[in-house]
């Protein structure tokens, strides 16, 4: 009798064990000794999170939005910059390689960054990036006639300051830029609609990626 009663206990202390590792797929939940597996996705970074995308010649272009949710009659903060991942000095020439028509303000020519942004309305990627509506965020305004000359970037070991080329006694300063895309009325600006965005950025080595906001 004590005999059966204890290969009845080994046989519940089993059964237990077996059921605290039972993985349910689907709707059902998971329950385990070991801490969930949190899955990523490079396509919308969180609130105030950064999105960072590897480009040519040792760079990376970082993205970071202040929301993915906006409230009608406000606005979102776009920031870009352009990172070199090198320990060493990188002189990086310009390429020209823009995969997409970006930019950072209504005057093209005006900016020296070597990165921008585009605004397309609903969900937009790789594979459907020609057929998109492009909205336009930026307001209309007389632009300058000279275009300045840059043949690089002379980037500092892992850091964003760079010096734009033809220039090489200046000081070294971050290439950033920022954007304010705004969905309220105003004569100085365009607004969006409630509705689902994707905001495109690219570099102009060829790097492309995409963040994703609704306006409510």
């Amino acid at each position: 009798m004590p005999t059966l009663l204890a290969f009845i206990l080994m046989i519940v202390v089993v059964i237990g064990s077996l059921a605290f590792l039972t993985v349910q797929t689907g709707a059902g939940t998971t329950t385990s000794n070991q801490p969930p597996i949190q899955s990523t996705t490079s396509s919308a970074p969180p609130a105030g999170g950064n999105l960072t995308v590897p480009s040519a010649n040792g760079l990376e272009l970082m993205v970071s939005t202040n929301a993915t949710v906006v409230p009608a009659d406000d606005s979102l903060q776009v920031s870009l910059s352009e990172f070199n991942t090198l320990t060493a000095p990188n002189n990086v020439s310009v390429a020209h390689d823009w995969p997409t028509e970006v930019a950072l303000g209504s005057c093209e020519n005006i900016y020296v960054q070597p990165f921008g942004i585009a605004v397309y309305s609903g969900h937009i990627d790789a594979q459907n990036l020609s057929q998109g509506e492009r909205v336009n965020i930026f307001p209309p305004t007389a632009c300058p006639e000279y275009i300045r000359l840059v043949t690089g970037y002379d980037f500092q070991p892992q850091s964003d300051l760079a010096v734009v080329l033809p220039g090489s006694q200046a000081t070294p300063s971050p290439l950033v830029g920022n954007v304010l895309i705004s969905t309220s009325s105003s004569p100085q600006r365009w607004s969006l609609p409630p509705g689902s965005y994707t905001i495109v950025a690219a570099d102009e080595w060829g790097s492309l990626t995409f963040v994703y906001f609704a306006v409510v």
